[in-house]
């Protein structure tokens, strides 16, 4: 089996300092293996690295990083197999977060595991979203 990665040089996924998050921490944004596209998780940052105002933000913007490395990888939302969520504070705004997630998740649904978790990689976070997809050929 071969595998293909993919790291965004888009200039949202710049890291403080020059260079790419994915540089930096060593890791690759997108794989491709398997006939499968495994997107690594997405976080809810301004395209500037800003933090969002609201929480609903934050969640566009998760999502718009998700589609955005899945279709530099050749993919589409519609291709989605896996979502996996990792949320702080879930109950105070799981509806908010399903209210953006109908607008970026077509039928028919993927799976979807979501999980409340303490704490992100950054202290305001409040969002972090991975996902598998269907390669297309």
């Amino acid at each position: 089996m071969t595998k293909t990665t993919y790291s965004s040089n888009n200039p949202m996924f710049a890291a403080a300092g020059g260079g790419s998050i994915f540089d930096k921490f060593q890791y690759s944004s997108v794989v491709k293996a398997g006939g499968l596209i495994f997107i690594a998780g997405q976080i809810g940052l301004n395209p500037d690295g800003s933090m969002p105002d609201k929480p609903e933000q934050q969640f566009v913007n998760a999502f718009e990083r998700l589609k955005l490395v899945l279709e530099e990888a050749g993919g589409q939302m519609g291709d989605l197999v896996e979502l996996v969520s990792y949320h702080v504070g879930l109950s105070s705004h799981l509806a908010d977060f399903m209210k953006v997630k109908e607008k970026y998740v077509p039928a028919p649904f993927p799976t979807w595991t979501i999980l409340d978790i303490a704490g992100l990689a950054r202290p305001d976070l409040i969002i972090e979203i991975k996902a598998v997809a269907v390669a297309r050929d």
